[in-house]
């Protein structure tokens, strides 16, 4: 009875073991997952400078803040889609390193670029929704 009883403790201290190891997977892996930009805007910087304005967001992977500027972005986005193209590059990226150190920026700022792809004005990350959009409109003028 002993034997048995040994035999029982040690498969459920291995089913146990499993179910843990399991679960530490599964939530480094949803953590993870909340780390990947959850972005529907463009990263494709050719389309600069083709005669439509564009808003261009630079986001660098190893440094936390820019989230909250995507996520102004996504909000006044519906306001000026028709007027603005919305890019977001990423310093992961040779494109978004070359278009940072040509405009001077660092995670979560702003660049407003006429049709022409030439910059209008740059901004830091927003305080608020209200800034980024009062920076849009202050400079839609200028486009």
């Amino acid at each position: 009875m002993s034997q048995s009883s040994t035999v029982s403790r040690s498969a459920s201290s291995r089913l146990v073991r499993v179910l843990v190891v399991l679960s530490c997977l599964a939530v480094v892996g949803l953590v993870l997952w909340q780390l990947l930009p959850k972005s529907t805007f463009s990263s494709d910087l050719g389309q600069v400078g083709q005669g439509t304005p564009a808003l261009v967001m630079l986001r660098e992977i190893h440094v936390m803040g820019g989230e909250r500027t995507l996520a102004q972005m996504e909000m006044v986005y519906p306001d000026y889609q028709d007027q603005l193209m919305f890019l977001l590059v990423h310093t992961g990226h040779p494109d978004g390193v070359a278009f940072a150190e040509t405009h001077n920026v660092s995670d979560g700022s702003l660049v407003l670029l006429d049709g022409a792809g030439d910059a209008i004005a740059t901004m830091g990350r927003p305080d608020s929704v209200e800034a980024l959009r009062g920076f849009i409109s202050q400079h839609m003028n200028s486009l």
